[in-house]
């Protein structure tokens, strides 16, 4: 019996011995036949599909491909991989003896079809059956841009898009011209902004995390634009944000910081030297209307005060965004949370953003499927100086000295609450004359609430044909508000009167509007043999409420910042205005057998903007496109992949630049420039409450219209790797809106007409490359545009514009210098040209001027006695008499250059070699000019500034004209030059603009998925990236990317030393789970 229980127990150790012998082997050999594959997954044409799915078949082990498309993945040998992504066909492929596979997925024969899922409004369609001009930009590409807005992230992505930074400021505004400018009216110019299927009337793009965006389609030409009528003439941008997957949920969190360097500064003179300037300007002053001070006796004792540097500081960028998308066959979510906190460069600026988002898709059944979008967004931002103001102009006019006084530091800031001042003239209230204290002790709070929700509610009756409604509603609530202590405000108010008193300040404006839309569509897309069908038509209504309110008064102390508890309580605007929109569109689309297509659309809208007669426009187009590649004679030439031209006209309208109820006559309260601040207008020398008429009745005022031509083509180069898109336009703007002066003996002080026409037209060029060669990919993208603006027809008979457009005598004011017109728009040239004088060097010595004075009398029989300014000495500039007729006068004045650019574009090279990836991207523009105002104010003394005095640049101080150095190119220094003899516009302050600069740099490496398994991270990549790291150009000034000037069509390139750029250093992290 023993011997059978140890006989037993032997068996049973056997047993237990070779099953363990067994599964080590089996494991071995597993382990053995475990392959690390690598590869790339792209689309037919190469573009690499980021967030693509490769799973082992039967398990749930897999990976997904990061942003350049690439992947790793450990797998048994012989097993399969499942290679899939929305809108593709998933592909299967058994591993062989390779460990590199590189994975063309083929698109769906759904809407997701060639390439990309392109947006036309109210539907998609497949990108090679397009008949309109369209432009895309994929979420791979804006994952690699760390910019703030939607609006950056087009900068020379798309052909015939002009994007350029009007103020560097944190969350400062971009200006968009798409396809040239067809309007002259402020912020008359920009584009419609559709975002996830609602048009936006309210809530800048800043609102929008770019980390949560799909896709972006720019549509250009009337064609594609026309869906959306009257609103349409500037071009449609359709965004898509990010939807879930059904395939698993995937966990993404992406974060940088980035490091803003100090931007660049004038070089402009230290105290001493600005003392010593201005006792010699003193000295030679016999009619004493310069006063000098004291203090600047004895220019060395003088501390210097360098007020760029006091007001720069190195800026930090934080940004951190997380996003959950998953799902199954019949719910589909993404929710994304996004925080945004950008320091700015100078002090008291920043720019603070928290988003969250939601997509929920839900399909209970084949036929039903329904969609919700949500989006929020909280914005805390401030600019001290004021969103689009010329710091840097009003910073280099300020003199460099400091004069501590009495009980007053001799610092700019002393750490301890003191602030020493550039003005004597103020020693009664030392902390004013400061620009440091003035930002630190004024407050200003700029709050912005953004909310935006959409649903929808699809169902398929049978095949091909759907209907479809949804609605959604745009909250947005603006708080902007600002406090003024007593000591600022006092000199703010009151100058140097000895012994005066005002209280602080507090002024607040709000506005809370609420827009609504509904809309319904029905659709019909089938295909009968060679005959396919598409068809889409609909109805929409849109309204918009603002409810806008301001005031001001008196806070009871510094801490209350509330407009129900102030004194001397004053009310500005308080009004409700409604503004709507009710729609009917159709669109239908035709092609046979995949080559000949034809499309037409038609929109008609009915806008509250407009007088009873003008409510209602139609707007009409039709495009054509012939895909010449799939014609028998070309199927067989290999090395073309594809050929197609297109064509298109139609008509699209603009009524953005028209306020509500413009066409009735307009009145308005004034405010009083006075120490009271009281609201209405003089009487008897008292400031009595009022309201005048300001602009008379137009019942006719209407819309702007564009028509607009475009042809193109479209081709692809050996097997889609190489891909050119052409395309030339004629967009021709009818009727566009001015605020015109008219006589003051009317009663009114302008009137709002349709008052001409413009055309733009040009070129698109869109170049592309990408191929894979195994572990290497390499990707190059070209875009550039040639665009030529005029101004065609004006209405009223006059032959050109001025600037600024509502000013009765023509003339602008530019921070208090007198200048008169700076730019002109004239029948049959470009829009906004800069005019002047032409500057033909220095007058060296009094015998040239006696000459000239000599001939202007000769040639007016005695009625000029000078050929200039009586006060014209030798130093002075020497202005061309163009006419000829002796007399240098406003007839002189001629064109100085154009502020628009012959064309612009951008390049962009892309790369990677297994695990590392690089990318460059250039911007640029040509042939454009720039007016340095900036650069005018440091080479002129302006009598302008508390000092009555302003500081120059160093190279005007060491090179102007004197008796003993005789410049041709700089004139004398001279006290009191305020439009009289050199600060005029004329060439000397016109550059050229043209530059290339390196916008991003950006170089990345993906770990090694083996190293990421334990912590179950699908991918992780940390990058380095460089923003504005050089840019090659001749202009002079700070930087040559000049944009709009106020929103205005006719103020472009103009330099006035605003909110400056700089270098940013990034590190960040892109983390899959």
């Amino acid at each position: 019996m023993k011997k059978d229980l140890l006989f037993y127990k032997f068996n049973s150790c056997k047993k237990t011995l070779l099953v363990f012998l067994f599964t080590l082997i089996t494991c071995y050999a597993a382990v053995a036949q475990t392959r690390q594959i690598t590869g790339n997954v792209s689309t037919a044409d190469g573009i690499a599909i980021p967030g693509a799915s490769i799973k082992i078949k039967g398990t749930t082990t897999g990976v997904v491909t990061d942003v350049n498309g690439s992947f790793k993945l450990s797998a048994p040998a012989n097993s399969t991989l499942v290679f899939s992504f929305i809108g593709y066909l998933s592909q299967e492929v058994t591993i062989g003896s390779g460990n590199v596979y590189n994975i063309k997925l083929s698109a769906t024969v759904s809407n997701l079809n060639e390439v990309v899922v392109v947006s036309v409004g109210y539907g998609t369609q497949k990108r090679t059956d397009l008949t309109g001009a369209i432009s895309s930009i994929s979420a791979a590409t804006i994952a690699k841009l760390p910019v703030t807005s939607v609006e950056q992230a087009l900068q020379g992505r798309a052909a015939g898009v002009q994007v350029t930074n009007n103020d560097a400021s944190p969350g400062g505004n971009v200006s968009i011209l798409i396809r040239g400018t067809g309007s002259l009216a402020q912020y008359g110019n920009s584009p419609l902004y559709v975002v996830d299927g609602y048009p936006l009337e309210t809530g800048g793009m800043n609102n929008i995390n770019p980390n949560d965006i799909a896709s972006i389609d720019i549509l250009k030409d009337a064609s594609a634009t026309a869906i959306y009528g009257i609103r349409a003439a500037n071009g449609v941008v359709i965004i898509n944000t990010k939807k879930g997957k059904k395939d698993g949920t995937q966990v993404e969190l992406n974060t940088y910081d980035s490091y803003q360097s100090k931007p660049k500064e004038y070089k402009l003179l230290n105290a001493q030297q600005f003392a010593t300037m201005a006792n010699a300007q003193a000295a030679n002053d016999p009619a004493k209307q310069f006063t000098t001070f004291s203090g600047w006796s004895n220019p060395s004792s003088l501390t210097n005060a360098d007020w760029q540097n006091a007001l720069y500081r190195n800026g930090l960028t934080q940004n951190y965004n997380v996003a959950i998308r998953g799902g199954n066959d019949k719910v589909q979510s993404a929710t994304s949370i996004g925080y945004y906190d950008q320091k700015g460069i100078v002090i008291g600026s920043y720019f603070k953003r928290v988003t969250l988002g939601l997509n929920l898709d839900y399909q209970p059944t084949k036929w039903l499927k329904s969609s919700t979008s949500a989006k929020y967004a909280y914005q805390d931002s401030n600019n001290p100086f004021g969103t689009g103001s010329n710091l840097l102009g009003n910073l280099a006019q300020l003199p460099p000295t400091l004069d501590g006084g009495s009980n007053v530091t001799s610092q700019i800031n002393d750490g301890k609450g003191n602030y020493g001042y550039y003005n004597p003239v103020y020693t009664y209230i030392a902390k004013y004359s400061n620009p440091v204290y003035s930002i630190n002790d004024n407050q200003y709070k700029n709050i912005n609430q953004f909310f935006n929700a959409n649903s929808s509610l699809e169902a398929t009756l049978i095949e091909g044909l759907k209907i479809k409604t949804s609605g959604g509603v745009t909250i947005t609530n603006l708080n902007n508000s600002f406090f003024q202590p007593e000591d600022d405000r006092l000199v703010n108010q009151y100058g140097s009167v000895a012994g005066a008193t005002q209280n602080a300040f507090f002024s607040q404006s709000l506005n809370t509007s609420f827009d609504w839309l509904w809309e319904n569509t029905i659709s019909y897309d089938r295909t009968f043999g060679k005959h396919t069908i598409n068809f889409v038509g609909g109805v929409t209504e849109q309204e918009l409420t603002n409810n806008p309110f301001n005031g001001s008064g008196v806070p009871p102390n510094a801490q209350i910042r509330d407009l129900s508890q102030v004194t001397n309580l004053k009310l500005g605007t308080t009004a409700q205005n409604i503004q709507s929109l009710a729609s009917q569109f159709v669109r239908l689309g035709y092609n046979y057998a995949g080559r000949y297509f034809i499309t037409g659309t038609v929109r008609r809208d009915g806008s509250s903007k407009f007088d009873v007669g003008h409510k209602y426009g139609t707007f009409p187009s039709g495009a054509i496109s012939w895909k010449a590649k799939e014609e028998s004679f070309l199927k067989g030439v290999d090395w073309l992949s594809n050929l197609k031209f297109r064509g298109s006209y139609g008509e699209v309208g603009n009524e953005g630049p028209i306020g509500l109820f413009q066409y009735e006559e307009q009145f308005s309260t004034g405010l009083a420039s006075t120490n009271s601040g009281n609201l209405g207008y003089p009487f008897n020398k008292v400031y009595q409450v009022g309201i005048a008429a300001t602009s008379p009745a137009n019942p006719n005022l209407r819309w702007e219209t564009d028509y607009q031509t475009d042809i193109g083509t479209d081709m692809a180069f050996l097997h889609g790797d190489l891909t050119l898109t052409v395309d030339w336009f004629n967009r021709k703007s009818k009727d566009f809106l001015l605020n015109i002066a008219v006589p003051p003996q009317t009663g009114y002080n302008t009137e709002t007409l349709n008052v001409g026409t413009m055309s733009n037209k040009g070129w698109e060029f869109a170049l592309n490359y990408n191929h894979n060669f195994n572990d290497f990919r390499f990707g190059a993208g070209l875009t550039i545009s040639f665009i030529t603006n005029k101004l065609t027809a004006l209405n009223s008979g006059s032959t050109f514009i001025t600037n600024p457009l509502n000013n009765p005598t023509g003339a602008v004011n530019l921070n208090g210098q007198g200048w008169t017109v700076y730019s002109e728009t004239h029948i049959g040239q470009p829009v906004g040209e800069f005019f002047g004088y032409k500057s033909a060097g220095i007058i060296q010595s009094q015998a040239q001027i006696d000459a000239l004075n000599a001939n202007a009398s000769a040639k007016t029989g005695g009625l000029n006695k000078y050929y200039y300014q009586a006060a014209t000495s030798p130093g002075d500039r020497l202005f061309a008499d163009v006419n000829g007729d002796g007399v240098v006068n406003a007839s002189d004045q001629v064109s100085l250059g154009n502020p628009q650019p012959k064309f612009f574009g951008g390049f962009n090279l892309d790369g990677a070699y297994k695990a590392w990836d690089i990318n460059l991207y250039f911007y640029g523009s040509y042939g454009n000019k720039i007016l340095n105002y900036a650069e005018s104010n440091q080479e002129t003394l302006q009598n302008r500034g508390f000092a009555g005095i302003e500081n120059l640049s160093q190279e005007y101080y060491n090179n102007a004209w004197t008796p003993t150095n005789h410049s041709n190119t700089f004139a004398r220094i001279y006290y009191s030059d305020n439009s009289i003899l050199n600060a005029v516009p004329s060439s000397q302050w016109i550059e050229n603009g043209s530059y290339l600069k390196l916008k991003t740099l950006t170089v990345g490496y993906t770990l090694p998925s083996e190293l990421l398994k334990r912590l179950s991270v699908s991918k992780l990549r940390i990058y380095v990236s460089t923003q504005n790291l050089f840019t090659i150009t001749s202009y002079k000034g700070l930087d040559p990317e000049i944009g709009t000037q106020g929103g205005f069509g006719t103020q472009n390139g103009i330099d006035n030393g605003t909110y400056p750029s700089s270098k940013f250093y990034t590190v960040g992290l892109n983390v899959t789970f």
